[in-house]
């Protein structure tokens, strides 16, 4: 969670565990992030699923989210990056009326709605 992003995206990780085409999904804005460059390549409507401490499922949606499609690559590339977390963003939490809790000497974080 990157409680100061303004928009959620999925990592080029999330991508490829998912098998999603990365050469056709090469467009969109350039943004940074950990020292690289990127495609946020918009996703639609899309729905993002959740388990709760107490095994219900709650599902969010968003009308967008990015998707981080490196600028280049080549395997050096994806190897470097595959350590780059998806981010929940503002968005998300603002859309699905959500609260975001994070106690740092406790070493928790949690979603409230």
């Amino acid at each position: 969670m990157d409680t100061g992003s303004p928009y959620t995206v999925l990592s080029t990780n999330e991508l490829l565990g998912a098998r999603l085409p990365l050469r056709t999904m090469q467009k969109g804005e350039i943004v940074s992030l950990a020292g690289f460059r990127f495609f946020r390549h918009p996703i639609n409507n899309v729905t993002m699923s959740f388990r709760a401490e107490n095994g219900e499922l709650y599902k969010g949606r968003l009308s967008s989210i990015g998707a981080l499609v490196p600028t280049k690559l080549d395997k050096k590339t994806l190897s470097d990056v595959k350590n780059i977390p998806s981010i929940i963003g503002h968005d998300f939490l603002e859309e699905n009326k959500l609260s975001f809790h994070f106690n740092v000497s406790a070493k928790i974080a949690y979603l409230e709605y």
